[in-house]
This record gives structure tokens, C-alpha cells and sequence, in this order.
């Protein structure tokens, strides 16, 4: 009979250090968006750094708790993650947005942004769910508690008016489907159903009043970027794109040096940080980044296909998606190649939410990468080779 057992020496140490050197560096490009290199030590700096730190602690309790055991509470972790996403609706607006839960530890101020945990929270169900029922996968039912499941959370995220989350949490449950060799019925339906939707939804921007809009799946702001990356008019419409994107090709091959960004960027800490790491780093500095990222990346991946446990295989798989996924989004959105979706660059961009997020999803893969399936003839193998000694 075999069970799992946990090996403190697959712990995967290159992992491990890119992920505290990507989290420095990003507290480190916090601190030059604020002042640092001008003596100002602002409190985002500060936040940021306590973020990463409490970051590193959630990241090695995530890799040391067993990932199985944390599993079984799928169903409990689904419902907090429903009525997060419901108190952050109910929490005063801010900036127009209703998406953080005001919390206050011993003086600190900051906000959860439950649809950030909703990340975690739904790779963790989703690869419950599916490893439950892998042997069931085509069944239409399983395929229904899938996308139902998936849809409650997605639907609370965009009444919140956050299209990135909402996005990513769609991509973790196409990872987890396709990786749960989901039929090719299903990719083939899902495909004619896609294709006329954006059909219909390029037809409807153009349209005199957007059937989208008035219906409120769509808020103007939203439309607005939309059409702007389609037909930029400049001005204040495209202001936020042209100046991450001269900020970002200002550094040229080398960058200005740290410290030395001449453009001022609208959301530097977050939405556009990288394009303060090409100003300050040039090319050679953002090539980097994303180096460090794509090893990340495939790091994790390494894990999945190594894993004995098809749980952890789903968890490590979705994980590296995630992170490539943003990460891609955040870059080309900064280049102005996507419209701006207010998609955050992992482990760079401010806030606690996505730290710890993040942090937590390492520390599963982590976790994976320990976990291996153990037999009972293991230890009848040692004894035997024992005593023949």
C-alpha cells in the first residue's frame, strides 16, 4: 500500500532564491518610484517591504504544511473565498471600485483584495474537484460543477470591476480542465462558443450603444481603454499607455540607472512598474526580468512533471501558468501591445494581496516538489539490504 511522504531534500533551493531575489528587487523598484534615491523613505516603500517579509513566512508554511492535507478543505476554502468576494462588495468604494476589505494589525493599515486570494483559493478547489473525479472528467455533470463553480467568483469579480482577476481566474480553470484531459468535445464546443462571442463583442463596441455597456457587463472605463488601444486619439484617453511605454523605451539598451527615471508614469508601482525597470535597467535589465521569471516558470513546471501525486501535478502545472500568464500580460500591456487591464507584474508590483498570493502558490509547488509516494516494501527493501550487511 502506498502513502505520501514529505522529503526536506527535494526542497527546491534555485526556486526558492529567484523568488526572494525577484521580491527584493520589486521592493527595491518600489522604493525608486518613491523617492528612495532621494532620501524619501515613503510608507508604500515601507508597506512593500513588510509585504515581502510576512510573504517569505506564509511562503515556507505553505511548503512545510502538507498540500493534501490543506486540500481537504476545499469546500470550506471555497465559501471563505465567496464571502470575501461578497464583504469586499459590500465595502465603501474606492476609486470607484469596491474590491479591498480594510484591515487594521497593531497601528498597520492595509487592505485584502479578496479577488487576489481568489487565486489560490480556486486552483486549490479546482484541483481537488478535478482530482476527485479525474476518472469522470467527460462527464457532463463534472464538467457543469466545474464551470459553475468557477462562474459564482468570476461574476462577484467583475461586479468589482476587475477584469484582471476575473481573467486569470477563468485561465486556472482552463489549465486545470485541459490538464484533467478534459475531451476534445468539450475544447471544440468551448472554441465555437468563443469565436462568435468575439465576433459579437468586436461588433458591439462599434455599435451606437453597446449592448454590453447598457446591460452593465462592461463599465465605461473599461469600454474606454478598449477603444483607445484600438483608436488611440492621445490626450488624457491614452496618457497612461504613452508614457509607460516611453518610460519603458527610454533606457535603451543599458537604462538610465537606478533611481533615473525621467518619465513620469501613471500607477508605477503597479500597473507599470516595468516600464520603470526599463528606464532605469534598459533592455539588458528588462530581458533580465523576464529571464528570471521564465526559469521561474519552468521551475515549477520541472515540479509537475516530476510529481508522483496528480493533485500536486495540477496545482504546480496551474501555478506556472498563473505566473507566466501575468507576468506576459503585465509586459505587453506596459509595451502597448495589449489594452491596459490592470494587470499586475507578480512578486514586482505593490500590494500585500499579491505578494502573499504568490508567495503561498510557491510555497505549494514547494510543498509538491517534497512530496513523494511512499510503500511499505520501501523499508523491507532497506532491512533486507541492512541485514545482509
Amino acid at each position: 500500500m502506498n502513502s505520501l511522504r514529505r522529503d526536506a531534500k527535494s526542497f527546491d533551493y534555485i526556486l526558492f532564491a529567484l523568488v526572494i531575489a525577484l521580491a527584493a528587487f520589486g521592493v527595491l523598484m518600489i522604493g525608486s518610484t518613491t523617492g528612495l534615491g532621494r532620501g524619501n523613505v515613503s510608507p508604500l516603500f515601507i508597506n512593500q517591504l513588510v509585504f515581502a517579509l510576512v510573504g517569505v513566512g506564509i511562503l515556507l508554511v505553505m511548503a512545510f504544511v502538507n498540500y493534501e492535507f490543506i486540500a481537504k478543505f476545499f469546500i470550506p476554502i471555497y465559501i471563505v473565498n465567496i464571502a470575501l468576494l461578497i464583504v469586499a462588495l459590500l465595502m465603501p468604494d474606492t476609486r470607484g471600485v469596491a474590491r479591498w476589505i480594510g484591515v487594521n494589525i497593531g497601528g498597520f493599515e492595509f487592505g485584502i483584495q479578496p479577488s487576489e486570494f481568489t487565486k489560490i483559493f480556486m486552483i486549490i478547489f479546482l484541483a481537488k474537484i478535478i482530482d476527485r473525479y479525474r476518472d469522470r472528467i467527460n462527464n457532463i455533470l463534472v464538467v457543469g460543477l466545474v464551470l459553475g463553480t468557477t462562474a459564482v467568483p468570476v461574476a462577484l469579480i467583475i461586479l468589482q470591476r476587475s477584469l484582471s482577476a476575473s481573467v486569470v481566474t477563468v485561465v486556472i480553470m482552463l489549465v486545470m480542465l485541459y490538464c484533467g484531459k478534459i475531451g476534445y468535445r468539450y475544447i471544440a464546443i468551448g472554441t465555437l462558443v468563443v469565436i462568435p462571442a468575439l465576433v459579437f463583442f468586436y461588433v458591439d463596441i462599434h455599435a451606437e450603444s453597446p449592448f454590453l455597456l447598457e446591460i452593465g457587463l462592461m463599465q465605461e472605463f473599461q469600454f474606454d481603454r478598449i477603444w483607445n488601444f484600438l483608436y488611440p486619439q492621445g490626450g488624457d484617453a491614452t496618457l497612461q499607455n504613452e508614457r509607460g511605454l516611453a518610460a519603458l523605451s527610454s533606457g535603451l539598451l543599458t537604462g538610465r540607472g537606478l533611481f533615473q527615471n525621467p518619465v513620469v508614469v501613471l500607477e508605477p508601482t503597479n500597473d507599470f512598474i516595468f516600464s520603470v525597470i526599463g528606464a532605469e535597467f534598459g533592455f539588458i535589465g528588462s530581458v533580465a526580468v523576464i529571464f528570471v521569471v521564465l526559469v521561474i516558470v519552468l521551475r515549477c513546471l520541472l515540479i509537475a512533471s516530476r510529481s508522483e501525486v496528480f493533485l500536486g501535478r495540477l496545482i504546480a502545472t496551474a501555478v506556472a501558468i498563473v505566473i507566466a500568464f501575468q507576468s506576459f500580460t503585465h509586459v505587453a500591456i506596459n509595451a502597448w501591445l495589449l489594452p491596459n487591464t490592470g494587470m499586475n507584474f507578480p512578486f514586482i508590483s505593490s500590494g500585500g494581496s499579491s505578494m502573499w498570493v504568490f508567495m503561498a502558490m510557491i510555497g505549494l509547488v514547494l510543498n509538491v516538489g517534497m512530496t513523494r509516494e511512499y510503500s511499505m516494501f520501501d523499508d523491507m527493501g532497506k532491512t533486507y539490504i541492512t541485514d545482509k550487511k
